[in-house]
């Protein structure tokens, strides 16, 4: 694959990140999940100097936010990572059905492809994958109110102790 396309297109979802957010951060975690018929894409960033990230639908209820814009902003985020997608399908790669993407605030990017068949990850919906995925990847307990979120992860644990 050309790494100079990738390239492009890992900084034009850099820059699309900094165009949402309505702060300086220390840290940005994206996950994105992406499929022939559909695309779903979130982010939590972490504020400078602060340890509890913003989920990225929260932005649009902060003051002084145009909500519009910000929805305008989420959307061609998707279609970016849809971009990112696709570059993979024309390089005759396996597209992959998830990733993790990680900015920092010096420039430094992880990125983790996952090309695991998401419908038949253990039957869990998309929500119930952003559950898990903000464990995995972030540490985030879901709140004990939310029972079915709480036993969710319980489970998780679980199979994958039995598995290890």
């Amino acid at each position: 694959m050309k790494n100079m396309k990738l390239e492009n297109i890992y900084q034009k979802i850099a820059i699309q990140l900094n165009k949402i957010i309505p702060e300086p951060w220390d840290k940005v975690m994206v996950y994105s999940e992406v499929d022939e018929y559909s695309d779903s894409t979130v982010f939590f960033y972490y504020p400078k100097n602060k340890q509890e990230p913003i989920y990225s639908l929260d932005i649009e209820d902060m003051d002084g936010i145009d909500e519009e814009e910000i929805d305008h902003q989420l959307n061609h985020l998707d279609s970016i990572l849809r971009e990112l997608w696709e570059e993979f399908k024309r390089n005759k790669q396996e597209p992959w059905t998830n990733l993790t993407f990680e900015l920092y605030a010096t420039g430094k990017v992880d990125i983790d492809f996952d090309y695991t068949k998401l419908e038949e990850e253990n039957n869990y919906n998309h929500y119930e994958r952003l559950i898990i995925w903000k464990y995995k990847n972030m540490g985030i307990l879901p709140n004990e109110e939310r029972e079915s979120d709480v036993k969710l992860i319980r489970e998780y644990i679980n199979n994958k102790n039995d598995i290890s």
